[in-house]
């Protein structure tokens, strides 16, 4: 089990008691927009979570003042030709969007990434219409290394819908 604290938050594992504040903003329009999934459903989330519970790479993200969970942060780790690659994400309820926690929360995981995990790069991508994760991810000190074009939803029919997507990359 995993567990951080930052000065206005915790950071630690999902427990199944989590699926309704999940689902207060995996099931939002706002938030899917530039992510690579749909407006989820309860029983979507609930799926999601019944996994991530075991993972320390996956957290939820809770104010300390008051318990609320506002949002979900970690990291992937992809195994690629012998590579290994660590890539951040976070997604919050947009009710406590513009109030610094994402920035917070994301600092303790690149603190955890390079300073107890000692990852040497971490990756970071969004879509390169979503402003406020390119200027998290810079503020946090990663820098852009190209914009590719990605597919990574499909419209009701099952075609690709094309994105251009900023890749950012962080050295330690």
């Amino acid at each position: 089990m995993i567990r951080f604290e930052t000065e206005r938050l915790i950071l630690r594992n999902y427990t199944m008691d989590d699926v309704p504040a999940v689902h207060e903003y995996f099931s939002s329009e706002e938030v899917s927009r530039y992510e690579d999934f749909w407006p989820m459903t309860i029983d979507e989330v609930a799926e999601g979570l019944s996994e991530w519970k075991d993972m320390d790479n996956r957290m939820a993200v809770v104010l300390k003042e008051t318990g609320e969970l506002i949002g979900s942060v970690g990291y992937w780790v992809h195994d690629e030709d012998e590579e290994t690659e660590y890539s951040i994400d976070y997604d919050f309820n947009p009710r406590f969007w513009h109030k610094g926690y994402a920035l917070e929360a994301a600092k303790e995981v690149v603190r955890h990434l390079t300073e107890d995990l000692h990852v040497k790069e971490i990756c970071g991508d969004c879509d390169e219409r979503n402003i406020a994760s390119s200027n998290l991810l810079e503020r946090l000190g990663f820098r852009l290394v190209e914009i590719v074009d990605d597919a990574y939803k499909k419209d009701a029919d099952g075609n690709p819908i094309m994105i251009r997507s900023k890749e950012y990359r962080l050295t330690a």
